[in-house]
């Protein structure tokens, strides 16, 4: 799963994390060496139905979240409120499920709910994975754990979880929503990094790959910051050529770094090597699509542009 950050209300929801989920992880992170293999399989068993719960209200904030794209200004509060509630109700479910996950410190004398060795650091990372419950559900849950924190502005919780979930599993989409969330705190080395890490995983994922860094520049644009846009989303062009929104988004970067001069009389405006042919690669890709309008009358004010206009001076000269 991921999301494709658009600047809309939902970036700007902060979770709420209820008092009494935090007490009961510092009182359950220790358990007696006593409980019997059978017991531990039993808590296996058990955290299934938390971790489907997770993922169906997972995928209902999803659903929402596409909703948001094309929904009314009426209708975005309603939808935004019913996000937040699914992805809160996600984390509930997805934390329950890695309290039920247990493994044994390093001493081997306790056993500990791994949502405990994530917050408070019981163990190393490594041991962690040495230690860890085989289940192959585990990353996933970490995952989207991570995602719900994110989707709910969360950005640097839903990174604690996400790094976890790549050192158990390392994946590209993992290392996608790493890029994001990163991006989102302020960290750009650590999110490009965090894309440069995809394909290491998987030599396949490029369009994977594209969209995390374009996730980065999308979130450097959201914050004003359209010059640094511009790298990640070259790198996303060339990642995927046939990326029609990725190459609007470039334009529109490259349009931000427009300079002006006066020469011969006239101001003349230098329009970026690359921002004409951005545009037109968009219309090419989507010659109808929802930003036609815009880029067709961008190109056309270029046109104008190259010609000059004429100073005051000179047109007062004129006259």
């Amino acid at each position: 799963m991921s999301r494709l950050l658009l600047k809309v209300g939902a970036l700007a929801l902060q979770i709420i994390l209820l008092p009494p989920l935090f007490a009961q992880v510092q009182e359950t992170d220790i358990k007696t060496a006593s409980k019997t293999r059978e017991e531990a399989v039993k808590r296996s068993d058990l955290m299934k139905p938390h971790f489907a719960s997770g993922n169906r209200a997972m995928q209902d904030a999803q659903a929402i979240r596409q909703q948001l794209q094309t929904a009314s200004t009426d209708q975005r509060p309603a939808l935004l409120t019913k996000m937040k509630a699914d992805y809160q109700m996600a984390i509930t479910e997805y934390e329950q499920a890695l309290e039920e996950t247990k493994v044994r410190d390093e001493s081997g004398l306790h056993v500990i709910g791994l949502i405990g060795v994530i917050r408070n650091g019981l163990v190393s990372q490594q041991k962690a994975v040495e230690m860890l419950v085989q289940d192959k559900d585990v990353p996933v849950i970490l995952s989207n754990l991570g995602i719900a924190y994110g989707g709910l502005g969360e950005h640097q919780e839903a990174i604690t979880m996400l790094q976890q979930a790549a050192i158990l599993k390392p994946a590209a989409g993992t290392y996608m929503e790493l890029g994001t969330d990163f991006a989102q705190v302020g960290k750009m080395p650590e999110a490009a990094a965090s894309c440069e890490k995809i394909l290491t995983v998987d030599p396949a994922a490029k369009n994977t790959q594209e969209g995390c860094y374009k996730n980065i520049a999308i979130v450097l644009t959201n914050n004003g910051k359209l010059a640094e846009a511009i790298a990640p989303l070259q790198k996303a062009t060339q990642l995927n050529p046939q990326d029609a929104l990725a190459w609007k988004l470039l334009g529109d970067a490259l349009t931000n770094t427009i300079t002006s001069k006066p020469e011969g009389g006239k101001m003349v405006y230098v329009i970026p090597a690359g921002t004409v042919e951005a545009y037109q690669r968009y219309l090419q890709l989507e010659p109808n699509g929802p930003y036609a309008e815009q880029v067709q009358a961008a190109l056309e004010g270029f046109a104008k542009l190259t010609k000059g206009v004429s100073s005051p001076t000179e047109t007062k000269e004129k006259n």
